[in-house]
């Protein structure tokens, strides 16, 4: 038996014994029932091991193309090309 369980049981036996009022001659029955209190402590709590998470990868909601990559300040900005103009939209023409 470790250490710390059999300091655990001797705190338990005490507390045992201060609350029956300090019975004179019962120390093994309090110690036998601090004892198997712990014992049932240690079987229903298994150790503290980490709790694990797992992370799913964010889903792609759309079928949006990525943007593309910032330019940085320092680079040769006269070297770069003007962004071409669009075509304005037209509007569909309904007959009636």
């Amino acid at each position: 038996m470790s250490v710390d369980v059999e300091q655990r049981i001797r705190d338990r036996a005490y507390a045992i014994w201060l609350e029956e009022g300090r019975p004179h001659g019962r120390d093994a029955d309090h110690w036998l029932q601090a004892e198997r209190a712990i014992l049932a402590e240690a079987v229903a709590v298994p150790d503290h091991s980490p709790v694990v998470a797992v992370v799913k990868a964010p889903r792609k909601t759309t079928n949006a193309k990525p943007r593309g990559v910032v330019k940085t300040a320092d680079t040769n900005a006269a070297s770069e090309e003007p962004p071409k103009a669009r075509k304005p939209r037209t509007r569909k023409t309904t007959t009636t």
